[in-house]
């Protein structure tokens, strides 16, 4: 038996030298490579960032409806960025005389301008006017004005482009479809008739009148005078005043016919109470308030457009104080006359429910009406009719629950404006439409005609008089005012939280792009 040794151990190895500098590197350099220093730590520095840079067109469409966009060709002839910028400009002035705001329109005209592969595209925007400029491949720059004369609001319409926009940035239609639909909706006639858009304007008067707890008969009044007053302002504009004295006419006008319901009530002719004719002048305010184009002015105020939202917010303020310029004169004399008449004449005390102070079920009744008639006012389709109305009632609802909570009634609004706003972006959006078109009639239910009157009646009526107190009816018109921005200002923030639940929509298109990506490259598009 043979027995193994073990082998012997290994040396351990010597650590290898780091071999020194060679021949030729000391007679080039001359001095002995250094090792490389280790990198300094970051030291924190007062120095800023580096500067910002321009954001990509494609970049301000983050937020809209219209993210995501699909580039269906490149353009590189200045032919055919001329023809896609006279398209942008076109859908821009449709949008703007239909009532949209400058965010909408700005969101609309990029999105086309992108999908037509307009990469260097500049847009400005103000309350009459619009300006485009873009540059080429080539260097060439094309510039486009528009100027919009007299608006007319025009939901329809207005969702209609929408769709469209929205198609074409989904790449289901091309841009010669796409021009040939947009000449059909400018030539496509208004969805309602005036005479039928007046008897709606009676409509909203009426369903304020209901909230507030009118009688059947001083209901019939309130639609009755606000159709005189519609009607008469329709003869009037002939003239072409301005917004101020037709809002003045148009208040006057109501409270004059109110207050000869009032004094036919008190000869006991008709069934009409003092409160039933604070309840109609109510609903005479709210059917002429400019409310349609607030919302507009404070989302462009809040999106960046300070001059054009500015610009409506003064247009609007000066509408309101025309109208509470009629409704105060008008007031005046109907109390100089009933103190002739021997009358007497006492509002209704302002609580906390003065906006909705009639029993549930009216109140949800007149809410719904206010909200039909609304959309019918601001010529939406037929298809908007009954999510406005809704909405409306919802809305409503909602600020009633708050109020009686114990909140304050600009809060109790502005929350209730929040979940309008909120809500008419999920809604719109999945019926191709834009969220104005549902939000704005939503919110008539909301406007404090009753507030207004009340305050315009303690200012209006002499000291020595039953309920005269000018300083109670100053603060009064001024939260009534303050109710208003509420709701302006609470239907804009519920449109931007409901941003992020456009996902079905971006989905949609992210995966038409997908699927026709591969494809379209080879053809030469470009797939964004």
């Amino acid at each position: 038996m043979t027995s193994s040794t073990p082998p012997p151990p290994r040396p351990t190895p010597r650590p290898r030298r780091r071999p020194g500098p060679t021949p030729e590197e000391l007679t080039t350099t001359g001095s002995i490579p250094q090792r490389p220093q280790p990198k300094p730590r970051r030291r924190p520095t007062l120095r800023g960032e580096q500067p910002t840079e321009t954001i990509p067109l494609r970049g301000s469409l983050r937020g809209t409806p219209y993210r995501d966009p699909r580039v269906t060709r490149a353009v590189a002839e200045e032919q055919a960025a001329a023809h896609a910028m006279d398209l942008a400009l076109r859908v821009a002035e449709i949008m703007l005389r239909s009532g949209s705001s400058a965010a909408g329109v700005e969101a609309a005209t990029i999105a086309v301008g992108v999908a037509a592969g307009l990469e260097d595209l500049d847009v400005d925007l103000t309350m009459q006017s619009m300006h485009m400029q873009c540059r080429t491949p080539s260097g060439q720059t094309i510039s486009r004005l528009r100027v919009v004369r007299q608006p007319r609001l025009d939901f329809a319409r207005l969702a209609m482009v929408h769709a469209l926009v929205d198609d074409l940035v989904s790449g289901d239609i091309d841009l010669e479809q796409a021009d040939s639909q947009l000449r059909e909706i400018s030539r496509t006639p208004r969805m309602w008739s005036r005479w039928f858009v007046t008897l709606a304007e009676g409509g909203v008067a009426a369903g304020v009148a209901i909230i507030l707890g009118a009688g059947n008969f001083a209901v019939l009044v309130a639609l009755l005078a606000a159709c005189v007053t519609i009607g008469l302002a329709s003869l009037v504009d002939r003239l072409n005043l301005p917004d101020f004295y037709l809002g003045a006419l148009g208040g006057a006008v109501a409270t004059f016919v109110a207050f000869l319901a009032y004094v036919l009530g008190t000869w006991s002719v008709v069934p009409i109470s003092p409160s039933d004719f604070a309840f109609i002048v109510a609903g005479g305010i709210v059917a002429l308030l400019p409310s349609r184009t607030l919302i507009s002015a404070m989302e462009d105020v809040l999106s960046g457009f300070p001059v054009t939202g500015s610009a409506r917010i003064f247009a609007v303020m000066l509408h309101t104080f025309g109208l509470i310029v009629g409704v105060a004169g008008g007031l005046g004399m109907s109390l100089q006359v009933g103190e002739l008449l021997g009358i007497g004449l006492q509002p209704p005390p302002i609580d906390k429910l003065a906006w909705a102070s009639a029993a549930v079920p009216m109140v949800v009744a007149g809410a719904v009406l206010i909200g039909l008639a609304g959309a019918v006012t601001l010529q939406g389709s037929r298809r908007m009719l009954v999510p406005a109305s809704l909405l409306c009632a919802v809305g409503v609802a909602v600020a009633a629950v708050i109020t009686q909570a114990g909140l304050g009634r600009v809060t109790a609004t502005g929350i209730a404006a929040v979940v309008i706003g909120f809500a008419a972006r999920v809604i719109a959006l999945r019926m191709d439409a834009p969220a104005l078109t549902i939000a704005v009639p939503a919110t008539f239910g909301l406007f404090p005609g009753l507030g207004i009157f009340v305050g315009l009646y303690h200012m209006t009526s002499p000291t020595t008089s039953s309920g005269g107190d000018t300083t109670q009816g100053l603060f009064s018109v001024l939260g009534a005012l303050g109710v208003i921005m509420a709701i302006a200002t609470g239907t804009t923030l519920g449109d931007r939280l409901a941003a992020p639940f456009d996902a079905p929509v971006a989905q949609r298109r992210r995966a038409a792009v997908e699927q026709e990506g591969a494809g379209r490259e080879d053809e030469g598009w470009e797939i964004v």
